[in-house]
């Protein structure tokens, strides 16, 4: 069992001072009562918690608001009286929440220099944000031209030294204190790697190509902000674009994001670099927000969030939203506000599905990976980069020129790409698809470059990085939420579409470190009702009821088979259950996926013998499955271990025999 961590900090309940301002308070009334203007506590219990003990604890008036691991709970509780929580027999102990724990570890030293952190409150504050920045300027000395209010009043964000920190983080209805990281871009070979040709059950079929489906790309902008005078690669699907780092401009100069947009759902057509250029989705539409600032950053003087750029996406009938920015390196990030309002919105909105690029930082020195803040949300469809098959030399492509240049292996993972897992221990990566060479759209308004690749047309350049494997995955999905709506599904959850794509992931050989749950095959993710034999997909609903927080699917192995059989002796099973998660660096409704074959001992998801409480996404692999007994009986079933914080949590399970 992961122990208890609040904001990168590991800690245990009974190692808290009963009173975190004066911990020499002496007598009776020092483990009896909690300190004056304090109403948040931090709770650890003997097991699980049951459902009647939660009904318990809500009887006492305590308000669970974030499972934080080890059995062990951030609650809001307003009595002063905590003697009654530690004399209930299910409690281990329970202590209020220590201000040290609000602080990032990167935020602890005596350095002396000045930090830009967001202030996040906690859920149901006493105090407001206004109240909060009034106090913090009235006694801490700070300017209010240093401070803003952002997130719909719940994050204040300010620049202070280590020790007006310490003192902010003493207020109660502060909930974390986080650094501000400046954010940086993740700089048809890669099609026929990704299988991204699907079609019916026939040549003569349709081919899916991601029709009416509308992707939301998040970047610098677009060619010269003109959305009816459009680069040839996007005529008359361009729906909006949005300025956001600038205050009216979405041009893009730089060129990151017309590379990008192109790579989602891009179709041109060039004689000098062989002819059709193609991103996965060439039939779908393109909304664009322009985070590119003045300076060359992102979002300037905005105060949008990631959610806000969520939330302008879904208004516009947007459901696929695609990230290729994040964090300069500068250490491996904790799961962060940023993850947190990833996995806050698609949690509530469940038809969204963000893919959000893994990183560029797979070069740099760490004590266990790359993967952090945004990436790392539970929710998101994290992707690294896997190489690309053209031929090039000393990492760029050169047209046509074959002397001396070696083939590149899609099987291998790319040195740059970042690696997992996250700090939380959470598998990230979650897939990987081609990131190296990828030749896709220019943008007319940006200097020429050959850093990636020699392009002999000015209208297509080569770009690598995890920021060109992740829209190369989100027009995938776009297809994929096309085939699904032809199949009747009006509108496919975020979980289903991740579920889809990692159950048809391919392995790469390398660990699952780097690689996730494998590359992205298009073709093997695609299932169609009436067609696709071999293959099933359902969205279930666990509630937080004795009776209904388990789910059971029988299926029988000669259903799963071609009629005169499969050419091989034996079979293998693939399952994945993916669900989304309530916001939190641990999970907040832990579900497992456990799958019996036959008359033998069944699996749990990922880690085989025994139930993962670290992931929400969770695969089974069964290899060596005879395929001569048909009537063998394959047993899926999803079930919550422990109590959920919410009354239901959705999933979706997908596999596959072959």
């Amino acid at each position: 069992m992961s122990a208890p961590t609040i904001n990168g900090n590991p800690f245990s309940v009974s190692s808290l001072p009963d009173d975190p301002q004066s911990q020499q308070r002496s007598g009776e009334n020092r483990l009896n009562h909690l300190p004056e203007n304090t109403n948040y506590i931090v709770l650890e219990t003997q097991d699980p918690l049951k459902r009647p003990e939660k009904h318990t604890l809500k009887d006492l008036h305590v308000d669970l608001q974030e499972y934080l691991g080890g059995n062990t709970w951030l609650c809001r509780y307003e009595p002063t009286d905590i003697k009654s929580l530690r004399d209930l027999a299910f409690v281990k102990d329970a202590k209020p929440l220590h201000p040290e724990l609000k602080l990032e570890p990167a935020l602890k030293s005596s350095d002396g220099a000045a930090r830009t952190v967001d202030i996040v409150l906690q859920s149901r504050a006493d105090d407001s944000a206004e109240d909060i920045s009034q106090r913090i300027q009235d006694s801490l000395g700070i300017s209010p031209e240093d401070i803003t209010i952002r997130d719909g009043n719940s994050i204040i964000r300010l620049t202070g030294n280590n020790d007006k920190l310490q003192e902010i983080a003493k207020i109660d209805s502060v909930g974390s204190i986080q650094q501000v990281h400046k954010l940086t871009f993740f700089n048809n070979v890669a099609r026929e790697i990704l299988h991204a040709d699907v079609t019916g059950s026939s040549p003569n079929t349709t081919i899916f190509k991601g029709a009416n489906q509308i992707v939301t790309v998040a970047d610098t902008g677009f060619d010269t902000g003109d959305k009816n005078k459009t680069h040839e690669a996007f005529t008359g699907r361009v729906q909006k674009l949005i300025p956001i780092g600038r205050s009216s401009k979405t041009n893009d100069p730089d060129g990151h994001g017309t590379h990008v947009c192109g790579s989602v759902l891009g179709d041109g057509h060039s004689e000098k670099m062989g002819g059709p250029i193609q991103g996965t989705a060439p039939e779908a539409t393109l909304i664009v927000q322009s985070l590119l600032d003045s300076r060359g950053g992102l979002f300037g003087r905005s105060e949008k969030t990631l959610g806000d750029l969520l939330r302008e996406a879904l208004d516009h009938q947007s459901f696929i939203h695609t990230n290729s920015w994040g964090p300069v390196w500068t250490e491996q990030l904790t799961y962060n506000n940023a993850s947190t309002d990833l996995d806050n919105f698609v949690s509530t909105h469940q038809e969204m599905t963000v893919c959000f690029a893994a990183g560029n930082d797979g070069g740099e020195e760490t004590d266990l990976g790359h993967i952090g803040a945004q990436a790392a949300a539970k929710n998101c469809i994290a992707v690294g980069s896997s190489d690309n098959r053209r031929k090039a030399k000393n990492n760029r492509f050169d047209a046509f020129k074959a002397d001396g240049v070696v083939e590149g292996d899609p099987n291998n993972i790319s040195w740059f790409s970042s690696r997992g897992p996250t700090l939380e221990r959470r598998i990230k990566p979650d897939v990987v698809a081609p990131g190296t060479m990828i030749l896709s759209a220019k943008s007319r308004d940006a200097k020429p470059s050959d850093q990636f690749g020699r392009s002999t047309d000015p209208a297509w350049a080569f770009s690598s990085g995890t920021s060109m494997a992740t829209p190369l995955v989100a027009g995938c999905v776009a297809v994929l939420r096309e085939t699904l709506q032809k199949d009747g599904v009006a509108s496919p959850s975020a979980a289903l579409l991740k579920a889809l794509l990692v159950n048809g992931a391919v392995s790469t050989g390398k660990k699952v470190e780097a690689q996730g749950f494998g590359r992205v095959d298009l073709a093997n993710s695609v299932i169609l009702k009436g067609i696709t034999t071999n293959k099933g997909y359902l969205e279930g609903e666990l509630l937080d009821e004795d009776d209904q927080d388990e789910f059971v699917k029988t299926l029988t192995l000669g259903d799963l088979l071609m009629p005169d059989g499969p050419d091989s002796e034996a079979v293998t099973l693939k399952v994945t259950m993916v669900y989304s998660d309530l916001p939190g660096a641990a999970l907040q409704n832990n579900i497992n996926l456990q799958v019996a074959v036959g008359d033998a001992p069944s699996r749990f998801g990922n880690l085989g013998d025994r139930p993962d409480d670290v992931n929400n996404v969770e695969q089974v692999v069964w290899s060596g499955i005879p395929a001569d007994d048909r009537e063998t009986k394959i047993t899926l079933n999803v079930s919550a271990p422990r109590t959920m914080c919410g009354d239901k949590q959705a999933f979706a399970l997908v596999w596959s025999v072959n």
